[in-house]
Formats: C-alpha cells, sequence, structure tokens
C-alpha cells in the first residue's frame, strides 16, 4: 500500500526553533516526516541532531556535524553566511566547501562539493552497502543563476562501470536502493532516447520516457491490461477542485443538519468522514469513523453523495483508487500578523484485485 499523508496550509506559520548553545557549538534537533526536516525540541523527539562549531584558524566556514539519533555520524561539512540561489540554507548558513553524508549503517551515501551553496564539480553517490553508485558532473556557470548537472559515471552492483565519461548505461534507483525506477542510455551527459521501468506496487505498472539530450519529449505509463496514459508527473494525489479544504466547504453547505429536542441543531465538528475516490473521479464507499446518532449519520452520507467533482489519484498517469479518510472541521485562526487555515487528511491508494 501507497500511504501518504497530506497537509494543506494556507498562508505563512512561523515557527520556533530549538536552539541549545554552548561557549561555541550551536545544537539542534530535526525530525523528518515526509522528507521534510523539522525543527523539533528535544533529542527525544528527534531523528538526528546537528552541532554548528566555529571556523577553523584562517577558514571563514563554519564546520558543520550531524549525527544520527543512536550517535553515528550523518554528515560532515563546511558552511558560510552567504546567500545562494537554491542553495541549501539552514540556520542561515549555506554549504560551502567539501561535504560526505553517511547512511545509518556508517558506510558513505556522498562525497560532494559546494561553491557557495551551489553543488560544483564531481558528486559521487554510493550503494548502501558502500560500493560506488554513479558520478555526477556539476558545471556551475559564472551567473550560478544555471546550474548544469551531467550523469557521469554509473556502476552496477557488482561494481562493473556501465557509462564511462557521459556515455553509455544508466540505472536509476528508488530512494533506498531496492528497486530500478527506470533505466536507459545516457550520451555526452545527457539521457537519450527510451528509458524503461516499472513498480509493482500500489499496483503493476510500466512507464517509457522518451528523451533528447536530457529534455523529456514524452512519457506514458501502462496498466497491468496494457492501457496507456499520457502524463508529466509521475504521481498525482485525489484532489478535489481547488483543493480538500473546499471539499469540506462544499460538503458542510449540502448537510442538513438535524436538530435536537431542544431546537439545537447537531454539531459535526468532530466527526471523520471515509470514502473512496474511483478511477472516474465519483466517490464510493461511504463511512463515518466517529458514533454519531442516526439521523445525523443519514445527513452527512446525503451531503457526501452530492460532492463527486474529484479527480483520481495517479501514478506515473495510470489512475488508482484511493481510500480518503479527512474531519469536517479545519483548523484556523492567526498566528502573529497571518490567518492560517489547515487541514489534516489521509490518503491511501489501494491495489485492484
Amino acid at each position: 500500500m501507497l500511504k501518504c499523508a497530506f497537509f494543506f496550509i494556507i498562508s505563512v506559520l512561523a515557527v520556533n526553533i530549538a536552539i541549545c548553545k554552548t561557549a561555541d557549538t550551536t545544537i539542534r534537533y530535526f525530525k523528518t516526516i515526509d522528507g521534510i526536516n523539522i525543527h523539533v525540541e528535544s533529542l527525544d523527539s528527534a531523528d538526528y541532531f546537528r552541532l554548528i562549531l566555529p571556523s577553523d584558524s584562517g577558514d571563514a566556514c563554519y564546520n558543520i556535524q550531524e549525527y544520527y539519533k543512536n550517535g553515528k555520524i550523518k554528515f560532515v561539512g563546511k558552511a558560510s553566511t552567504g546567500d545562494g540561489f537554491l542553495s541549501p540554507k539552514s540556520d542561515g548558513l549555506i554549504l560551502d566547501g567539501d561535504c560526505i553524508s553517511y547512511y545509518p549503517n556508517g558506510k558513505k551515501s556522498s562525497i560532494s562539493h559546494y561553491k557557495e551553496g551551489y553543488k560544483d564539480a564531481f558528486e559521487y553517490l554510493f550503494y548502501p552497502n558502500g560500493t560506488i553508485y554513479c558520478c555526477l558532473k556539476h558545471l556551475l556557470a559564472n551567473s550560478k543563476v544555471y546550474n548544469e548537472t551531467l550523469d557521469w559515471e554509473c556502476y552496477d552492483p557488482s561494481g562493473k562501470m556501465i557509462c564511462k565519461a557521459g556515455n553509455g548505461k544508466w540505472i536509476v534507483y528508488d530512494n533506498e536502493y531496492k528497486y530500478i525506477k527506470f533505466e536507459g542510455q545516457v550520451v555526452n551527459g545527457y539521457m537519450e532516447g527510451e528509458w524503461r521501468g516499472s513498480i509493482t506496487k500500489p499496483d503493476t505498472i510500466k512507464y517509457i520516457y522518451k528523451y533528447k539530450k536530457g529534455s523529456v519529449l514524452s512519457s506514458i505509463g501502462y496498466d497491468r491490461k496494457g492501457n496507456t496514459y499520457l502524463f508529466k508527473k509521475e504521481i498525482e494525489p485525489a484532489t478535489y477542485r481547488s483543493g480538500q479544504l473546499t471539499f469540506v466547504e462544499v460538503l458542510r453547505s449540502h448537510i442538513k443538519l438535524p436538530r435536537d429536542t431542544n431546537g439545537e441543531k447537531a454539531s459535526i465538528d468532530t466527526v471523520h468522514i471515509s470514502f473512496v475516490v474511483e478511477k472516474d473521479g465519483h466517490i464510493s464507499e461511504f463511512k463515518i469513523s466517529d458514533k454519531v446518532n442516526p439521523r445525523l449519520k443519514e445527513a452527512v452520507l446525503a451531503g457526501l453523495e452530492k460532492c463527486n467533482n474529484w479527480s483520481s489519484a495517479k501514478i506515473y498517469g495510470v489512475p488508482l483508487r484511493t481510500q480518503i479518510v479527512i474531519p469536517l472541521k479545519e483548523i484556523s485562526g492567526y498566528s502573529g500578523d497571518y490567518y492560517i487555515r489547515l487541514l489534516g487528511y489521509e490518503e491511501k491508494v489501494l491495489k485492484d484485485d
């Protein structure tokens, strides 16, 4: 099952960051949620922590060290206070110099060099067992606005070089190197011709990209029956019109709330609903996760019948059934000068039988 939690935020929310300092070292704690590193208050809540140490003698750059929660090294590098375009900023710093990342098992995951926040020269990536996977060649323009990356060297898991000096075969893996996402030919550092790939979870899907000097000319997905679907995005969640916040607003407007013996309308602020977005966008299999009285349940289900303006989830263009669990009340209010609206919901792609 592919399971994702999506959160929609309108406006900006300022977050207080936990900072612990010694005389010359700053310590910060981080937790990774859906690929995003978020500051947390303590080591107990963190996945890893970062040390920002003072510069070495004669060097203007700070020393950055990161450690997994168990104390094993995660990252070692240099950072400065410059301002780079799309650079990996953190704590007001940007990477600047040689950097090494490590897997949780202690093996190197990458070796790279940054110049004022931009990757420059050669970058080396490694398989989880520590053997070389590939080498990327970064061409940093003088303006630093255009940073081109060439696929330079690639090695299969046995250590055999399959691409040399930008020419040969290339393999692209998932983030954990558990399966091949797709593979094809590289010419002069650029993806060229047909690249093919497939997945088996959450369903069996095949896909073909066509490239010309690194640019995508077309991309087609195939479901298990061989039906074809053009696509531009690899993953598209199920969506309602202009968003799930709109869905809750529309649904609430369609619900005729019953009244109790005192004439008071029933509340749905604590109600969570579950339904399936089918491949054609209509919704089915309505459920209410909270214990509510039969009349309120009937009113909510009647309202759901009028909210079929969904687009199905798609992976490599192939439409898939998804189960949505969503609350009928958003969280909203002011944070400083900003007004925020927040809705948390869960989406799970269902595999066809």
